[in-house]
């Protein structure tokens, strides 16, 4: 991934999670102090910074989608699902994290799904 796609997509998640993206931001910073090695003298490589960071990324991504698409009444998983094209089990995964950081809460049941909304602040 080249460094505009980080950035842009930094920059996306940060409309979402601000929080989430400094901490990708100051991961992404030190990647020179890692790649100089520690006192032991180990070191990351590019491709293990990136098997890294890049996953670490990618979900951030997909969580900001997420809270991009829930309206502000709320939606169940499997609307999320067809709408963003992930599957029901990712989302959810996803939920519980944003629920975890305060970002979503569970806003009621319609017949027996959960609804999710964005928390309010």
């Amino acid at each position: 991934m080249n460094n505009a796609d980080v950035t842009e997509r930094l920059a996306f998640i940060g409309t979402h999670d601000p929080e989430g993206a400094q901490r990708l931001k100051r991961l992404l910073d030190r990647k020179d102090t890692l790649s100089a090695g520690n006192v032991y003298g180990e070191r990351f490589t590019d491709r293990q910074f990136s098997l890294v960071f890049e996953p670490l990324l990618a979900a951030a991504f997909e969580r900001a989608r997420i809270l991009e698409a829930l309206p502000e009444q709320g939606e169940v998983i499997s609307v999320l699902s067809a709408k963003l094209g992930m599957e029901q089990k990712r989302i959810f995964d996803h939920l519980k994290e944003l629920v975890r950081k305060n970002l979503v809460e569970m806003a009621g049941h319609r017949e027996r799904d959960v609804i999710f909304r964005r928390k309010r602040i």
